[in-house]
């Protein structure tokens, strides 16, 4: 498999981790703000949700490092 398929696979992951750490960011501000349940089990709930969302944040990190790895071997 050459380097380019391997970028665009690693991108189409990258991109799908992004998207799930960004919504569960998104899901933890908007039960800060609008507070559905009551104020302390909202705040509770939002961290913990915003806790899980770094786990795919990191995962797209570290896709995103070896796809830069990748580029800069076939560039040299």
């Amino acid at each position: 498999m050459n380097s380019e398929k391997k970028i665009e696979i690693l991108k189409k992951e990258y991109m799908k981790y992004m998207r799930i750490g960004l919504v569960l960011m998104l899901i933890a501000f908007l039960l800060m703000i609008f507070k559905p349940f009551s104020p302390m089990a909202s705040y509770v709930i939002a961290i913990v949700v915003f806790l899980l969302a770094f786990l795919p944040l990191e995962m797209a990190r570290r896709i995103s490092h070896r796809m830069a790895l990748i580029a800069f071997r076939e560039r040299q």
